[in-house]
């Protein structure tokens, strides 16, 4: 996804709305919709995300989003594996690094820990942060200092995917 200069164009990206979202689980005939919200949360609103997770909810959960939400894990289908693994394949070795890096702990991580844990110069740690944020992968926490993490499904990927893939 190209970005537009942020000063010139302050609307960078169009994310689809709750109402699109739940429009997705509702045609595809979902039930317990008091849990949708939960559903939609824990696959960031992504739409294609959530129509394959709708699909698997309607094919083995008979469409029933408690069920699927009582198994309490991310899930992460074979579709969205297989592109999930093409979005990895694209990534730099300094990308693949920090996102194996960050799959592996569990909490945010400042950049520093980042470069000491991954012997990586500045700019190349800085540079890779800035292109997995661009892609939505690497999310940019600001509390007392300022730490990164990956999206919940893209570390789950790696953490059961792709452990093993660089090292």
């Amino acid at each position: 996804m190209h970005c537009l200069n942020k000063e010139q164009y302050p609307l960078q990206c169009l994310e689809l709305s709750e109402i699109k979202t739940i429009e997705i689980l509702r045609n595809k005939g979902l039930q317990d919709e008091d849990c949708w919200l939960e559903l939609i949360q824990l696959y960031e609103g992504n739409p294609a995300y959530l129509n394959d997770i709708a699909m698997l909810i309607k094919d083995i959960f008979g469409g029933k989003v408690t069920d699927f939400l009582q198994e309490n894990n991310l899930l992460i289908t074979k579709k969205m594996q297989f592109q999930l693994k093409q979005i990895f394949d694209r990534c730099s070795n300094i990308e693949q690094k920090i996102g194996l890096e960050l799959s592996q702990a569990n909490r945010a991580l400042p950049r520093e820990e980042l470069t000491k844990n991954l012997s990586l110069s500045s700019s190349d740690l800085i540079n890779g942060l800035q292109s997995l944020q661009q892609r939505y992968l690497v999310k940019k926490i600001e509390e007392d200092q300022i730490l990164f993490t990956l999206s919940p499904v893209f570390k789950e990927y790696l953490k059961t995917d792709c452990k093993n893939s660089i090292q």
